[in-house]
């Protein structure tokens, strides 16, 4: 089974990669090395990075979830979600920042994902309220439908909100840890 978080940037996607990983699961947020840059943009979604991971999270995989429904049966779909208002000043503030770090070797590589995936998702390089708040309601809207009737493989989970294991762990079929569900801004 593999995991995939398909909820956008800054809805807690960083927290859920904590809590996934703190039930023992190996998941890689937002990869943006030359490998997965190369498989996506050629459409390669059977991704090498999942010969050693147990799932992803962020845009990395949000426009790509039916591909990897298809390819991984059985998987488990989680859906964070953020009050829309709060997410739209979050994006404003998270675009308004140099969100497009240099990290060696593979910089060029980083930036041309990001690039690609901000394309992908949001159809902007840049904050633009109407366009990511249209994003915001499609993405929620699509996902809905696609999973319609499929409880058991879409999890929508507000972590901004305060819901955390309580959800998460009866999904995935874990015990509920007693560690205090991690909050990652």
């Amino acid at each position: 089974m593999k995991i995939f978080g398909i909820g956008l940037s800054r809805t807690g996607t960083k927290s859920l990669t904590a809590a996934l990983e703190m039930l023992g699961f190996k998941i890689a947020h937002y990869p943006c090395d030359r490998k997965t840059f190369q498989e996506l943009t050629t459409g390669m979604y059977n991704l090498s990075l999942l010969e050693e991971y147990d799932g992803i999270t962020d845009i990395t995989v949000v426009p790509f979830y039916p591909q990897l429904d298809a390819l991984y049966p059985g998987s488990k779909f989680i859906l964070t979600l953020r009050e829309k208002e709060a997410w739209l000043a979050s994006m404003e503030n998270h675009f308004g920042k140099n969100s497009l770090p240099v990290r060696l070797p593979d910089f060029l590589y980083e930036r041309k994902i990001r690039r690609f995936l901000r394309a992908a998702v949001y159809g902007s390089y840049a904050f633009n309220r109407e366009r990511l708040s249209y994003v915001y309601d499609s993405h929620l809207q699509n996902a809905r439908q696609y999973f319609r009737g499929s409880r058991e493989r879409l999890l929508e989970i507000n972590i901004t909100a305060g819901e955390g294991w309580g959800g998460l762990c009866p999904f995935l079929n874990r015990p509920i840890p007693t560690a205090i569900f991690p909050r990652i801004k």
